[in-house]
């Protein structure tokens, strides 16, 4: 009885993601990545890239933190639909131990990308599953160092180390190739990373007279619009 109620569920839970996959495909127009390779949920993102139509402002769209590539990937799948030009240019070190910032319950993050990422190589996972992405570039190093190949941005996404001064850098390198009414949209804001929105609220009162405003989505992505 006990195997049969196993097998059951096991039925249950391939029927429900086949289900979710096929409602993803319905609203977006592409197959989504496995939903264990987006630890952030990137609908919200392309809720807000959909509704200021970001696919007709000018640049190509930046992301500063790809861990396991399936934001990338639905990024990527939904420019090619609506944007085929613009690239998507995915910024990461792919080292899980690269960003030692402590949250307030005391994790490093060094700790929670280890269990994220697992016994598996973060590069190589990523690779997998954005293989079918033809209109991404990606750039396998410090988002403080690298040499962005892109002039104007429409759309960026900061989820990058969360130490003080890489969340000054990622917003500075970001809103310096941002094109009007283009959006920057970053993660951890208002979450268990407190440094990242105290951070976030110095750069936004820095260029206040450039923004045009300022909104979150829930649970902890914060998203400003370039002044037109």
């Amino acid at each position: 009885m006990a195997m049969a109620s196993t097998v059951r569920d096991r039925v249950q839970d391939l029927l429900g993601r086949r289900d979710d996959a096929q409602r993803f495909e319905r609203r977006w127009g592409f197959a989504p990545p496995p939903e264990w390779s987006d630890r952030v949920g990137y609908e919200v993102l392309l809720e807000e890239i959909e509704r200021h139509r970001l696919d007709r402002i000018e640049g190509d769209v930046l992301e500063i933190g790809a861990l396991l590539g399936g934001g990338t990937a639905k990024l990527c799948g939904w420019f090619a639909r609506s944007a085929p030009a613009k690239r998507v240019i995915a910024v990461d070190v792919f080292d899980p131990a690269f960003d030692k910032t402590i949250t307030a319950a005391g994790w490093t993050m060094e700790e929670l990308y280890a269990n994220w990422v697992g016994d598996r190589d973060q590069r190589a996972v990523f690779d997998d599953v954005t293989k079918g992405c033809t209109n991404l570039d990606t750039i396998t190093g410090d988002s403080a160092a690298i040499e962005l190949p892109a002039e104007r941005l429409a759309f960026a996404f900061v989820d990058g180390n969360h130490a003080p001064d890489y969340v000054r850098s990622d917003f500075e390198l970001v809103w310096q190739r941002l094109t009007p009414g283009g959006i920057a949209a970053f993660h951890d804001y208002g979450g268990d990373l407190p440094a990242v929105t105290s951070t976030l609220h110095r750069c936004i009162g820095d260029h206040a007279d450039e923004i045009a405003r300022v909104w979150t989505r829930p649970p902890t992505v914060l998203l400003v619009e370039r002044r037109s």
